[in-house]
């Protein structure tokens, strides 16, 4: 489990084809203190450490996973956002975040302001659906407050800390980033539409 408090990020270095499998070995500053078989968010998705190489830890991704989210867009230089798998009895800053992407979306608007930055995201109908104002939602694996829902967008403020400490820097109309919705927001949803509403269950 993760929180979306990113920790650090992390540098693409090198990406080469294993099978039908990607592998990405990313420059880290806490290469030294992760583990072979960690898990670890990078932009939200949740792989495992495979292989440390000097400063470097090698993940590898599935086609499932390369078409499911922007890792299967990511690029050598390229910055991604690093979070390590919580332990029981952490902190909980941000919320509960799983690592598993729900959709991949466009960034369609990107203003800055005074204090902080305004970032508009697409969705897709299923998406919009999922999302409330005021809720929370990971995007490439960064907790934030939804602030405002227009159809199928969505909209964030980021604060100058926020924007400096992610991969948000970098990031530019048209670019795709990765968003996972509030997992308790998703099962209610689902409990509702299958028409559990006003029943009463017991144990």
């Amino acid at each position: 489990m993760f929180t979306g408090i990113i920790e650090s990020l992390g540098k693409i270095k090198n990406i080469r084809s294993q099978r039908n499998n990607r592998v990405l070995s990313i420059q880290s500053p806490f290469t030294s203190a992760i583990k072979l078989s960690d898990s670890i968010s990078v932009n939200g998705c949740c792989l495992t450490v495979i292989k440390k190489e000097k400063d470097c830890f090698l993940v590898e991704a599935v086609p499932g996973t390369l078409k499911l989210t922007n890792l299967g867009k990511i690029r050598t230089g390229q910055y991604v956002n690093l979070e390590r798998a919580r332990l029981i009895g952490d902190r909980l800053d941000g919320h509960i975040v799983q690592g598993h992407i729900d959709e991949v979306s466009k960034i369609t608007s990107l203003t800055k302001k005074t204090g902080w930055v305004e970032i508009e995201i697409g969705l897709s109908k299923i998406g919009s659906a999922n999302i409330v104002e005021k809720g929370s939602i990971a995007v490439d694996g960064i907790s934030l407050t939804i602030a405002k829902i227009r159809n199928v967008k969505f909209t964030v403020n980021i604060i100058p800390f926020t924007y400096e400490h992610t991969n948000l820097k970098y990031k530019r109309i048209g670019d795709w980033v990765n968003l996972e919705f509030d997992l308790i927001g998703k099962y209610v949803r689902k409990y509702h539409s299958q028409g559990n509403s006003g029943k009463k269950h017991s144990l």
